[in-house]
């Protein structure tokens, strides 16, 4: 009787499997979609190499959205309302890597680099990356501003793209070395947004909102199913007295859609303001030749200006008073429409340049 049990078993799963596999195979249409792209875009075409290749990376692609959906519709089902959020009075935050700079002579790096000061903690939100040629950028610019890199609580990196981890070169150069010529590292907390990195200090990980300090949360890490590099990713959350909620973004590949909803899943307060990146590469526009590749949508379905629009209305239903976005993965037009939308409350995001709410 075992054996019979054990025999059906068996073939319940891998019917269950042969029915997921066929689910992930793709259509007809979405071949000649795809072989479409290859032979019309020399960049797609590159990055995907040979047509073997392409078919499993968009066959992985669409296994990669069905798990992350899933994934965020249990997070938040699951998540609660976080009870005694707690404040800051004071919000600071100066771009130390960022895509322009305020006009002082600061090393230029990709990606992004924030400092946050609350009342009594200082985060540092991810390390942008260095130059080819150029090392410490960080350290350079925080040098450069006559901030010391020990007024440094926590490290908060959002997610595992080169361009604002620095390919964790951070942990062995002369980035964090105090006065005395001594890592700090290993007395803070360095929050990361997944495991499996054999990052050789001490790190945090956790998929829940986490509490940094008062008043300031990790948004949780949220999935991101790219068609090229898929990532998670994780922003923060501060609470500014009589203000409300102000998100941090690294690139914001979790989306706008999923980072406004999980501030409303877990506080009542209001929202207001969002900074950072937010991946708006339009098609065809500016410098942002790649990132179109990496918007979370299909490669041939690129974002447009209405698209934008439509994400900029969304926004402006959450009454925001203070708006930021970083030039380092939204292009001009993107930038553009957002200054023209919200001309009150934009700030720009320049190296050296302080936002401060209190």
């Amino acid at each position: 009787m075992k054996t019979v049990l054990l025999f059906l078993a068996t073939l319940f799963c891998f019917g269950l499997s042969a029915q997921q596999n066929n689910l992930f195979q793709l259509t007809k249409q979405e071949k000649t979609d795809l072989f479409k792209a290859i032979e019309t875009d020399s960049l797609f075409a590159s990055f995907v190499k040979d047509t073997s290749n392409a078919l499993e990376l968009y066959k992985q692609y669409k296994i990669n959205v069905m798990k992350s959906d899933s994934t965020w519709n249990n997070d938040q089902q699951r998540l609660f309302k976080i009870q005694n959020f707690g404040y800051t009075n004071k919000f600071e935050l100066i771009p130390l890597v960022e895509n322009l700079n305020d006009g002082k002579t600061f090393r230029k790096a990709g990606g992004i680099s924030y400092l946050i000061r609350t009342d009594n903690f200082t985060i540092l939100f991810d390390t942008g990356i260095d130059d080819d040629s150029i090392e410490c950028v960080l350290r350079y610019n925080l040098d450069l501003l006559g901030i010391d890199v020990c007024e440094i609580d926590a490290i908060v990196i959002s997610h595992n793209h080169g361009d604002h981890q620095n390919n964790w070169k951070w942990i062995n150069d002369k980035t964090f070395i105090n006065s005395k010529n001594k890592s700090i590292l290993p007395e803070m907390n360095i929050f990361v947004p997944c495991d499996s990195l054999n990052l050789k200090i001490p790190a945090l990980l956790f998929n829940d909102p986490t509490k940094i300090c008062k008043g300031v949360y990790t948004t949780g890490i949220i999935k991101a199913p790219l068609f090229f590099w898929p990532t998670q990713e994780q922003g923060l959350i501060i609470n500014v007295k009589d203000k409300g909620l102000i998100i941090v973004t690294g690139c914001g590949h979790q989306t706008v859609d999923k980072l406004l909803l999980r501030c409303k899943r877990i506080s009542d307060l209001p929202i207001y303001g969002i900074l950072g990146g937010i991946h708006f590469p339009i098609y065809g526009d500016s410098e942002k030749y790649m990132g179109y590749l990496i918007t979370g949508r299909l490669p041939w379905e690129p974002l447009t200006v209405s698209d934008v629009n439509k994400k900029i209305e969304l926004i402006k239903k959450q009454n925001v008073k203070l708006i930021g976005i970083s030039t380092h993965d939204s292009s001009v037009k993107a930038i553009e429409a957002f200054k023209k939308a919200f001309s009150k409350e934009y700030k720009d995001l320049k190296t050296g340049a302080w936002i401060v709410v209190k």
